[in-house]
């Protein structure tokens, strides 16, 4: 297993599209950047093929979710193709496909082997289950990769702390949050609560994120707001504020940061604090005595 690895993860800039061919084109530049600079994961953000919206006529959001499912076999041919020419290993963002009877909003992670893992968003926001009508996600998936566990834990899911806890009492050491929030608000809920996820767990987090404005209003995907950035725990050996790394807010950009497993191994054994080891369990299982107060 390899200790090191280089992450791009990407603040990826709405703009005007002219043709679907020129969001592909964009999407593998932003790729052989990249892999240019080092990469060997890239992770792309939460409703990255949204943006094609903008190519149509203003749709409902039913009709929205016909139209991105039917382009899932290309998103799907595109990130295979690219994973395996640039030999690097592909978070494609999260894409609306069918399944079953409705939708879902499913992250894909492509490996250069041709490999293929998805994860189902399991939480989803308010708008995701009312104006979207989509299904939720029934349970979180563990990946095996060359750099050890991982899992995808897509935006709304991150601000839930079991699921973080979950996948790090199952061995992941690098959770994968692609993102999309279109205001500061949204968007600090979603930063403070990757970066709680990494303190209380031990473990990193990457979060990547749409920018920039539409000049076109859409119901869909039209604005975006974040700052992408690599997440560690607030301790030895690590910086005090937790970032390895992170970008320029709201620019449009490719954020590189090198992670360590072994750095993050040695933080479990000597770190000031070990809230991942420390926790007490059983204290957890024992029902809370209701205060009452009595004259």
């Amino acid at each position: 297993m390899m200790n090191k690895l280089t992450i791009a993860t990407i603040q990826y800039g709405l703009s005007a599209l002219h043709s679907e061919e020129q969001f592909w084109s964009r999407l593998e530049n932003k790729i052989r950047e990249s892999v240019d600079r080092g990469a060997e994961l890239i992770v792309f953000p939460e409703y990255l093929t949204a943006h094609l919206l903008s190519l149509e006529p203003i749709m409902t959001h039913d009709e929205a979710c016909i139209y991105l499912a039917d382009r899932t076999k290309a998103y799907k041919h595109f990130f295979e193709r690219c994973s395996r020419e640039w030999n690097v290993t592909i978070l494609g963002g999260t894409h609306i496909c069918r399944e079953g009877s409705g939708f879902v909003n499913k992250a894909f992670i492509f490996f250069p082997n041709g490999r293929i893992e998805t994860q189902n968003k399991l939480h989803l926001t308010p708008e995701e289950r009312n104006r979207w009508a989509l299904t939720e996600g029934a349970r979180l998936k563990v990946i095996e990769t060359p750099w050890g566990r991982i899992a995808m834990l897509t935006c709304y899911d991150i601000e839930f702390p079991e699921l973080g806890r979950l996948a790090a009492v199952n061995g992941v050491e690098v959770i994968l949050c692609p993102s999309y929030t279109d205001n500061e608000f949204g968007y600090n809920r979603v930063r403070h609560c990757a970066q709680a996820r990494a303190i209380e767990n031990q473990l990193f987090v990457v979060l990547a994120g749409i920018v920039g404005t539409l000049t076109e209003e859409r119901p869909q995907v039209d604005q975006g707001y974040c700052q992408a950035g690599v997440f560690t725990p607030c301790d030895f050996p690590f910086t005090s504020d937790g970032i390895v790394q992170a970008g320029e807010m709201n620019e449009d950009m490719i954020v590189i940061a090198e992670i360590n497993l072994y750095l993050l191994r040695d933080n479990h054994k000597h770190g000031i604090v070990s809230p991942f080891y420390d926790r007490r369990q059983a204290q957890y299982e024992i029902e809370v005595e209701e205060a009452v107060s009595r004259d």
